[in-house]
């Protein structure tokens, strides 16, 4: 089965045809504020100090969280968007309407 689509369909709005704009940001901000922790705390050290690992470790944290981020996820674009979808769907007000289909129809045609 094919799909009338045109030659550019989503080639212009994305960076290599998986990340915009906004997730290279956030995943470069991320990268480089654990590399710049990283260098701080290699300068911080003296010449007979042992190096502590777990610190050094728990410094890569910032990069492992916003590359996450923007790893694809399915039908949402990136983990990033489904997180942004989700908080705005938990702040709509919902309105449940409670009784049958012809009840539905019936308040519809009221509003005509």
């Amino acid at each position: 089965m094919m799909f009338p689509a045109p030659k550019n369909f989503k080639r212009g709005r994305l960076i290599t045809n998986k990340y915009t704009i906004a997730d290279l940001m956030i995943a470069a901000a991320g990268i480089v504020m654990s590399l710049v922790m990283e260098v701080i705390f290699l300068l911080n050290i003296r010449e007979n100090a042992k190096v502590n690992l777990t610190v050094a470790i728990l410094l890569l944290i910032p990069a492992g969280i916003a590359v996450l981020f923007v790893v694809p996820n399915g039908i949402y674009h990136t983990i990033f968007t489904y997180l942004i979808l989700k908080i705005k769907n938990l702040g709509q007000r919902r309105k449940y309407i409670y009784g049958r289909i012809r009840q539905y129809v019936s308040e519809e045609k009221e509003k005509e």
